[in-house]
């Protein structure tokens, strides 16, 4: 290969010095997160619901992985409550220290929703003295899918759609794809600092 052809190569690699990541948007980190729960992987403790597994890759503004940084995720179960606020217990909360690729994934179930929020993921992570905290967000026809199903479809449709909730943000949605009885979804995080 000649000179030329192999520079222009590496010039496009996905890495080439310059490259930058946009900041994935900070929403609020929410009045129920708890710091002392689980480390561990599959947060559904038995539950009903509709499975969900979730990768998520931790990467700086130079789109370099973040390592061993820690990743919370929080949500409602099938019936729209918390634990440790509206039920005893940990179900649906964990955390998880991101690899050497910056991942960090979870098995969990597809939340319900309550009265004043479309149904969403809470996320915070500590990357050193760096706290960050978002939300993703679902599609409605995902939703549609999911509360047609044991146990959800007994509360029915969200009482709030996306355009309805005041957090609710597009670039926040969670791409899911179907796996087995639930889905799976990847979403990359791109701290601002």
């Amino acid at each position: 290969m000649k000179r030329r052809a192999l520079l222009g190569l590496f010039l496009a690699l996905p890495l080439a010095r310059g490259q930058a990541c946009t900041p994935t948007p900070a929403l609020t980190q929410g009045p129920y997160y708890l710091r002392d729960v689980p480390e561990r992987e599959d947060l559904r403790e038995g539950l009903p619901g509709v499975p969900l597994r979730l990768r998520l890759r931790v990467q700086d503004r130079a789109c370099r992985p973040l390592v061993g940084v820690r990743v919370d995720l929080w949500h409602t179960d099938a019936l729209g409550r918390y634990s440790g606020i509206n039920a005893p217990g940990t179900f649906c909360r964990g955390f998880r220290r991101t690899d050497a690729e910056g991942q960090a994934a979870f098995l969990t179930l597809f939340p319900g929703w309550y009265p004043s929020r479309t149904p969403h993921l809470h996320l915070r992570v500590e990357a050193g003295a760096q706290v960050f905290a978002t939300q993703l967000f679902f599609s409605e026809e995902v939703q549609r899918q999911v509360y047609a199903l044991p146990p959800y479809r007994e509360r029915g449709m969200p009482r709030v759609g996306n355009r309805q909730d005041g957090l609710f943000r597009a670039d926040l949605l969670l791409p899911l794809e179907k796996e087995g009885e639930g889905f799976r979804g990847t979403f990359v995080l791109v701290l601002p600092g």
